[in-house]
């Protein structure tokens, strides 16, 4: 790549582009990717290039980043006040500090921005670096005051650290996440001395790497020092000495908690900052200058407006100085512009290649005519140069590796790039950045217990838990679980016996009936769910043995052509991806018909993993069949199939309503005869008179959505080949544990690559702010859809939006179409017919449209939280960020609920993932569905916890496996002062958290490890927490052989140990041992037995733990 450029570097346009020539215009994509590349390469030196808008930046900075690695950054902010209002995008705040902070302390960066930014107000670099700590081992500085700085830095105080910008404090640790590192920080101090500072894993909360020094950079561009604050607030009581807003102002400030329109009082600070303070930059160019200027004015015009607007209601200051004025501030800059020069035009001549839709046969022959009389290269994947060389040998020599996504012709210089994209109209992605934000993640904990949750008792049944409550008596502590049942009965659970409750989780809105403390109800309730449970277990079982008396087809071993077509993948598969495609070849290999569900969230890779599958089975000769819900699906299936096998020789046909009569009876013809090897299709594949010659897989795409009678066909199909269905609820897996060798399962958690999480903002229904937010999405060519929930008035909200914006094509779908006209709408959509698609909750689940990556939900409080998240999953399909507007009426009275699911929504905005709420109500859903409906309501009365657990009972008794009753070990209950005091600990999930895990450990070693684990988590222990741990490992030597029991008198602890040790012990080593350990320790023999005893002395239990785990060595 060095070569091509140091070349290009030769041309007039790119020697004109280093000389800063204004003269420069009409740039095409690559030749302006090019011209900056060459010009870096050659000079290295800083440059700051300006594209009129946010997308236009991106499409750049995805060009330049394989040319320039981490030399090119992206320096972006929120384009429109009203927006950035709603709520700040702290990708975008993190991003834009790492920027700035690099550019501080490097020299050769290349910057690629966009008007709104670069005309953005910045603080004071100065200002920006007395926020910048460093810090040391052995260094002296106050815990309090490192607290206080990262507060002022802007850092948000949090319960753990799980993303950037945030602290969080515990015990005599400090966590905190700062841009410029991949991983988080812990800072452990000893007094006011730091005693460690390491990295740990953000999941595990574990240390990773221990380091002697670290940077913490600021967590906001909104600092200002003394002097300016001082500045502003004299200048605001001058400017506005009657305004009830100064009072705010000057509390945010105190508060250090800026709002984002408070970046306009950088206007009133004597002097003014922005990015070109912060770079030495050799280049500073607008591309093109005509484009910024029109934006400028644009986005300007709009945040003018939305200030007037705003200060009229009483809500901002009407300072309308927000960023600096475009014409005196650019200059100076150079400007390449959006036309070519009319009197000293300078050309390149460096075009794009056209990407005709023409055989590749005669592309190859296109690239060896240019090879007659050009240098040419071909730069893709290995897979790709197979198939190009079965075409003709000759282009051996032309292949080279080159970080470019397009390719280009240098007419002066006599050069051809091809890549993927033209050969084969696909770009292979490399993972962009890491993005240190977590991105859509799957939380686990959907059952982290709050106050307020409904628990069940194992014994005693519903209550309601109320918290974590430490009682005291005889000058010891204990902590208890606080449960209310039917008429206010209080039940104290010691901690210890947590296991005996577990959280209540139903479907949102369910509230189970409360149990009364002393009555049967809670009896007859669980004899009601054993009874179904057991009925259920038998009917599960019976259908597993009877496919196990089946005998399948084996498919034998992965051939070439397999491994060749899971070569051609544009992107690397997750672990999960490949973890579920290695399970259904195993499956399909053994003689047992497979029956393997799929679960996996929209978008997270099921149909690659399924084509996998197909191919597997069509390489042995099979023919595969392939089921929709609906046309549509069915056409968006055929599509992935047909691209993602264009380059094998596999016969794809699809049979639905589009399909004419005439070519049904062909594709039947052909299917009997075995001619076509992959057949989509809805229900219609199901009829009698489509037969396979040789069917050996079955692939079912949502197969709940289908009616009883087509279920039943499946099931009859079910019992003589491999069947393979898809799903995008997922299920619990507690569920999964009892299905074993009954239905197998797989499940995709990983996001793909490139995917950023949905930005979601909740927001009073605004009209001004609807049609920004549509205009927004469509001048960066996307498509967006409008949820509105009621029938009767969809069409005066479309015609509405239709007057007010000319020239925006509306569509309309809702459930009482027709089921054909509603497709049809929905393909319209899908290709880009309409612009805005006004629908009823009806859009499909699985449906796929890239280009939609705005949705507005109306009436958003109306909606469960589940089905938000699944409206909410219908954008973000590709790599372009993605925006969600959950819309609520203004000034309405909300409901509890409605409130409570907002706050959820708000939260769930935060995360950028709605699986925490969300999760719960769809595993829920996915249970009754893999179970039927009869079992929901059962689910419901005693919570699906407990249900999955008697359900898995109930399997193994039918199985004849036989339950063995847990063992139950001994607790020794000593009375010592062990809890978890406020002071080291506030959250009660994190002390519930604890003591789940002290509880459950089973060997010395593992608890050794816990103890380790938990001192990094939180520094030096205190006592009582210490304590706890002496008391679990006092009950763990007591479960040992050699011991046979333990107990604690009023005035001393004796411990007896087991007649088989006691007749092989050394007697002389083992006085020793206790002499050794204390002299207060006195044995004695009885009864066969030896017996220790020891006075409840300081430091009794220490020294009593060491002396039983000293003679389990002897």
């Amino acid at each position: 790549m060095k070569h091509l450029l140091t070349t290009l570097a030769h041309n007039d346009a790119c020697k004109a582009f280093a000389s800063r020539s204004n003269q420069l215009g009409n740039l095409n994509a690559m030749e302006e990717t090019l011209m900056i590349a060459s010009t870096y390469e050659k000079k290295k030196e800083s440059m700051l290039i300006v594209k009129h808008n946010l997308y236009s930046a991106q499409q750049l900075y995805e060009r330049l980043s394989p040319l320039l690695k981490d030399k090119v950054l992206l320096f972006s902010v929120e384009e429109s006040m009203r927006i950035e209002a709603l709520s700040e995008n702290n990708e975008v705040v993190a991003n834009k500090i790492e920027t700035l902070y690099r550019l501080l302390h490097e020299d050769d960066l290349v910057v690629i921005s966009h008007v709104g930014a670069y005309t953005k107000f910045l603080p004071d670099p100065k200002v920006f670096a007395q926020h910048i700590v460093d810090l040391k081992v052995d260094q002296e500085i106050s815990y309090d005051d490192l607290k206080r700085t990262l507060f002022e830095a802007g850092y948000e105080k949090v319960s753990y650290v799980d993303q950037p910008l945030t602290y969080a404090t515990r015990g005599g640790i400090i966590d905190v996440f700062s841009m410029n590192y991949d991983l988080p920080l812990r800072i452990e101090f000893f007094d006011n001395i730091i005693d460690s500072i390491r990295f740990f894993d953000i999941t595990t909360k574990k240390t990773v790497k221990q380091i002697k020094e670290a940077t913490v950079i600021c967590a906001s561009d909104i600092l200002f020092s003394k002097t300016e604050e001082q500045q502003i607030i004299d200048k605001l009581y001058a400017k506005f000495p009657e305004s009830e807003l100064l009072d705010d102002v000057q509390e945010r400030m105190e508060r250090k908690d800026f709002l984002p329109a408070d970046r306009a009082l950088y206007s009133l600070t004597e002097e003014s900052y922005s990015i070109q303070d912060y770079g030495n930059f050799s280049y500073q160019i607008l591309s093109s200058y005509e484009d910024c200027e029109e934006y400028h004015k644009k986005v300007f015009g709009e945040n003018v407006a939305y200030i007037q607007e705003m200060s009229e209601i009483g809500e901002l200051l009407p300072i309308y100085t927000i960023a600096y004025e475009f014409y005196t501030f650019t200059r100076k800059d150079m400007k390449i512009h959006r036309f070519v020069s009319v009197k000293e035009p300078i050309f390149s001549n460096i075009s794009e290649l056209q990407t005709l839709d023409i055989p590749l046969e005669r592309k190859v022959e296109e690239i060896l005519t240019y090879n007659q009389s050009y240098e040419v290269y071909v730069s893709v994947s290995e897979m790709e140069k197979e198939l190009l060389l079965q075409i003709d040998k000759g282009l051996e020599p032309l292949f080279a590796a080159l970080p470019l996504t397009n390719g280009f012709i240098a007419a002066n210089e006599k050069i051809v790039v091809y890549t993927s994209q033209e050969l084969f109209d696909t770009v292979h992605y490399k993972a962009r950045y890491q993005n240190k934000f977590k991105n859509a993640e799957v939380l686990q904990h959907y059952q982290d217990l709050q106050p307020g949750d409904f628990v069940v008792h194992k014994l005693y049944g519903v209550g309601q838990y109320l918290g974590i409550v430490t009682r005291e008596k005889d000058n010891i502590h204990k902590d208890y679980l606080k449960v209310v049942y039917k008429g206010n009965d209080i039940l104290f659970v010691p901690l210890e016996q947590f296991r005996l409750v577990r959280k209540f989780v139903s479907k949102e809105g369910v509230s189970p009936k409360l149990n009364k403390l002393g009555t049967k109800d809670w009896e007859k309730t669980k004899a009601k769910v054993t009874e179904n449970v057991k009925e259920l277990a038998d009917r599960l079982v019976k259908l597993y043995s009877l496919r196990e008396k089946h005998i399948g087809f084996a498919y034998s071993k992965d051939t070439e052509l397999q491994k060749a077509f899971e070569a051609d993948f544009d992107y690397p598969l997750t672990h999960d991806q490949q973890t579920a495609t290695n399970e259904i070849k195993k499956d399909m290999e053994s003689e047992v018909p497979m029956d393997r569900l799929l679960c996996g969230d929209v978008g997270f890779g099921k149909t690659e993993v399924a084509l996998r599958a197909a191919f597997k089975a069509i390489m042995d000769n099979k023919q595969v069949a392939f089921l929709c819900p609906t046309t549509i699906l069915s056409l968006q299936h055929l599509q992935t199939a047909v691209n993602r096998l264009r380059n094998f020789p596999v016969n794809v046909k699809v049979v639905n309503r589009f399909v004419s009569t005439k070519e049904t009876t062909q594709i039947k013809k052909d299917l009997a005869e075995g001619k076509i090897d992959l057949l989509i299709g809805t229900h219609r594949l199901l009829s009698k008179d489509i037969k396979f010659k040789d069917l050996g897989l079955l692939i079912i795409d949502e197969e709940q959505r289908f009616g009883v009678e087509h279920k039943e066909k499946i099931k009859e199909l079910k019992t003589t080949i491999d069947v393979l269905s898809l799903s995008a609820t997922p299920i619990p897996r507690t569920l999964q544990m009892s299905l074993v060798g009954i239905r197998s399962l797989s499940q995709l958690n990983t996001p793909p690559v490139n995917r950023l999480s949905v930005q979601t903002y909740v927001i009073e229904k605004d009209y001004g702010l609807i049609k920004e937010v549509i205009e927004r999405e469509l001048s960066r060519n996307g498509q967006v859809f409008y949820v509105y929930n009621k029938v009767k008035n969809i069409y005066s909200v479309a015609n509405k939006l239709a007057k007010d914006m000319k020239g925006v094509r509306f569509g309309v779908a809702h459930g009482q179409m027709s089921k054909e006209y509603l497709e049809d709408v929905m393909l319209q959509f899908t290709n880009k017919e309409y612009d805005v698609l006004i629908c009823t909750t009806i859009i499909e689940t699985g449906i796929d449209i890239p280009n939609a990556n705005t949705i507005l939900v109306e009436d958003a409080d109306k909606f469960g939280l589940s089905q938000l998240y699944q409206i909410k999953g219908r954008v973000g399909r590709s790599s372009r960020l993605a925006y969600a507007y959950l819309l609520y009426a203004p000034n309405k009275q909300l409901t509890e609920i409605a409130t409570k699911r907002l706050q959820s929504m708000k939260d769930f905005a935060k995360l950028g993932s709605g699986y925490q709420i969300a999760l719960r109500d769809l595993t829920i859903r996915g249970a009754g569905e893999m179970l039927g409906p009869k079992q929901a309501g059962f689910i419901d009365t005693v919570g699906i916890d407990m249900y999955l657990e008697m359900l898995n009972d109930a399997i193994k008794e039918s199985k004849g496996i036989k339950i063995e009753p847990e063992k139950e070990i001994i607790r020794t209950n000593v009375k010592v002062d062990a809890y978890i005091p406020e002071a080291f600990e506030e959250e009660d999930y994190e002390k519930l958290s604890l003591y789940q895990q002290i509880d459950g450990v089973t060997k010395l070693s593992k608890l050794s490890k816990l103890y380790q684990d938990t001192s990094d988590l939180y520094g030096k222990l205190p006592k009582q927490v210490d304590l706890l741990f002496e008391k679990k490992r006092l009950d763990l030597l007591v479960n040992e052989k050699h011991v046979d029991s333990f107990r604690e008198k009023d005035k001393e602890v004796e411990v007896l140990f087991s007649e088989a040790w006691s007749s092989k012990v050394d007697g002389i080593q083992l006085f020793q041992l206790a002499t050794t350990i204390s002299k207060d320790i006195k044995i004695a023999y009885l009864h066969k037995k030896i017996v220790a005893k020891m006075p409840k002395s300081k430091n009794y239990l220490e020294l009593m733990i060491e002396f039983i785990a000293q003679c389990g060595k002897l």
